[in-house]
C-alpha cells in the first residue's frame, strides 16, 4: 500500500491505493490532506531503499497516521531473504519489547476497574515478593587489567552498562575473559548484548544482601523502578510456566532499592503474572479478549497459526550454542504457543494491528466505538513518573533528561534533545529494531516494523529514528 507518493521505488512492495483486504480498518488520506508533504516523505522511502541495498536490514514496513487517517504506508525489501520472498504490508513481525506497552494497557484496564491501586505492593497479589532483598556490592568478575579494572564493588547494572559501552575497546584476551565469565556464571553472547538488553546473569551464592527499604509497588513495575533487571540469576527451567518463573524471580536479590533507579528488565513479566492472578485468566486470553479482539488486532498474539506462517518475517537465527537466559524465553519460532507467556516480550504483530493500538491511545483509549481505557488513565500512562527517581540514566543512547511513564518513554522539549518532534510524545521500541511513537500535539502516530538491523555502527543515523525524523520534516501545515 502506498499513499500519496508517485515515485516508484526499488525493492518496494506496493499495492494500489485502497486495493487491499483491510483498507477500511482505518480511514486513509493523501499526505497533503493531513498537512504532510508527499515529496518530503519520499526522502524516507529513499533511505529505506538504500538500507535494503546496503544490507542493513532485509525488509521493513512503515506507517504514519495523522488526524486519525493513514497518510503513509509502505513496504520495503524482503520478508525472507533466503527464499527471496518480498515484504508485504500485512507481514507479521516479532515485536519484542513493544509487547510491554500492551501489557501496560492490560494492567491499566484492571486498575481502572478498581482491582488494585498502583501504589499497592505487588506482594499483596504475588506473595513471593513479600520479603524482597537487595544486592549489596557486586559479583565475582574477571580480574584487574588496564581497561576492565577491578569491578568487584560495582552493582550488576553498572557492570552491564559499562560492558555494553566498552566492549569494542577491550583486547582479545580481555574479551575472552568476559566470555569465559558468562559461560561460567550466566551464559549470554559475551558482549553484554542480548534480546533483553543484557546478557549477564550471575549466581547469587555468597552475595551480600539487605532487606528492601520498602515493598515493590505495581507502579514501580510499570516504570521499571523495581530493582529488577534482565540479569536475575537462574530463573529458567524447562516446562516452567509464567507463575513458576516469577516465583523464582522473586527469590533473587534486587539490583537496587525499589523506587530509586530505572532498571530495565523483567518487571513487565511480573505484571503479566499480576494480570493472571487478578483476572483469573491466562495472560494471552486476557489481552486477546480485552485488547486485541475489540481493536480488531487479528494478527497479534504469541504465535502464528500454521495457515498464516508464510506471512511471518524470517528472523535472524541464533547460534546453536547461544544458551542461557534465552532458554524458555527467547527460543521460539513463533509458530507454536510458548510455555512462558511473557509480558515484556514475545508477541508478534503487523504494522496495521500496532497502528490501531497506537491510534487507540492517541484517541484517549477508544477506537471505532470500542473503549479500552478512559482518558485519564491514558494521560497517567504517558505522564513523566521519574521525578522522584534518583538514578534514571539509560546510557549513551538517550539525550537530555530521561523521562519515562508507565511503560513508555516520554520526550521532553525538542530544544533539549536536538531532534525534530514534540514535547510529550511517548514511544518505545523492540530489540529487533521495531519502533512506535504517539504525538498528541500533532495528532500523529508512527509505526516502524523491521526484521532485524545490522550493527548500528555501519550506518550514520539509526533506522529506528528515521521514520520519526522524516515524518516531522514532512509536516507543512
Amino acid at each position: 500500500m502506498k499513499f500519496g507518493i508517485s515515485k516508484p521505488t526499488l525493492l518496494l512492495t506496493a499495492l494500489l491505493m485502497f486495493n487491499f483486504a483491510w483498507a477500511d480498518d482505518m480511514p486513509t488520506a493523501d499526505p497533503e490532506d493531513v498537512g504532510l508533504s508527499s515529496e518530503r516523505l519520499e526522502r524516507f522511502s529513499a533511505e529505506m531503499e538504500k538500507g535494503v541495498e546496503a544490507g542493513h536490514f532485509p525488509g521493513a514496513v512503515a506507517a504514519v497516521a495523522r488526524n486519525g487517517k493513514i497518510a503513509f504506508f509502505e513496504s520495503y525489501g524482503l520478508r525472507d531473504k533466503e527464499a527471496g520472498l518480498p515484504m508485504q504490508d500485512d507481514s507479521i513481525f516479532a515485536i519484542a519489547s513493544m509487547t510491554k506497552a500492551i501489557t501496560g494497557v492490560a494492567v491499566m484496564i484492571l486498575y481502572e476497574e478498581g482491582h488494585f491501586s498502583l501504589n499497592d505492593p505487588v506482594s499483596k497479589y504475588i506473595p513471593a515478593f513479600k520479603d524482597s532483598r537487595v544486592l549489596v556490592g557486586g559479583v565475582a568478575v574477571p580480574g584487574k587489567s588496564d581497561t576492565s579494572k577491578d569491578k568487584k564493588d560495582w552493582s550488576q547494572a553498572d557492570l552491564d552498562q559499562w560492558l555494553k559501552e566498552n566492549w569494542d575497546t577491550l583486547s582479545d584476551e580481555e574479551k575472552q575473559k568476559w566470555t569465559d565469565y558468562y559461560a561460567a556464571n550466566g551464559k549470554g553472547d559475551g558482549k553484554g548484548k542480548g534480546k533483553g538488553k543484557t546478557a549477564l546473569t550471575e549466581t547469587w551464592e555468597d552475595a551480600e544482601t539487605v532487606p528492601a527499604d520498602r515493598p515493590i509497588t505495581i507502579r514501580d513495575l510499570l516504570r521499571h523502578t523495581a530493582g529488577i533487571s534482565y540479569a536475575m540469576g537462574d530463573i529458567w527451567a524447562d516446562g516452567d510456566d509464567l507463575g513458576q518463573m516469577i516465583d523464582k524471580l522473586a527469590a533473587q536479590p534486587l539490583k537496587s532499592q525499589p523506587g530509586t533507579r530505572f532498571e530495565y528488565g523483567l518487571s513487565m513479566d511480573v505484571l503479566a503474572r499480576l494480570v493472571e492472578v487478578v483476572s483469573g485468566q491466562s495472560f494471552d486470553v486476557f489481552i486477546k479478549e480485552r485488547i486485541f479482539d475489540p481493536l480488531d488486532m487479528k494478527d497479534t498474539g504469541f504465535w502464528v497459526p500454521k495457515e498464516q506462517a508464510e506471512r511471518l518475517v524470517k528472523m535472524k537465527q541464533e547460534k546453536s550454542d547461544d544458551k542461557g537466559s534465552k532458554k524458555g524465553m527467547y527460543e521460539t519460532t513463533y509458530l507454536q504457543p510458548p510455555v512462558v507467556l511473557m509480558g515484556g516480550t514475545g508477541l508478534v504483530s503487523t504494522t496495521m494491528d500496532y497502528l490501531r493500538f497506537c491510534q487507540m491511545l492517541l484517541n484517549n483509549g477508544e477506537l471505532d466505538g470500542e473503549r479500552i481505557l478512559g482518558r485519564k488513565a491514558v494521560e497517567l500512562m504517558h505522564a513523566n513518573h521519574m521525578n522522584d527517581v534518583a538514578e534514571k540514566s539509560t546510557g549513551k543512547a538517550m539525550v537530555g533528561e530521561f523521562q519515562f511513564g508507565l511503560t513508555f518513554g516520554v520526550k521532553g522539549e525538542p530544544g533539549n534533545r536536538g531532534e525534530l518532534g514534540s514535547e510529550g510524545t511517548y514511544y518505545w521500541g523492540g530489540a529487533y529494531g521495531t519502533t512506535f511513537w504517539i504525538d498528541p500535539k500533532e495528532d500523529l502516530v508512527g509505526v516502524f516494523m523491521v526484521n532485524g538491523l545490522s550493527d548500528y555502527k555501519s550506518y550514520d543515523r539509526p533506522y529506528t529514528m528515521m521514520l520519526e525524523h522524516f515524518t516531522y520534516q514532512a509536516i507543512v501545515d
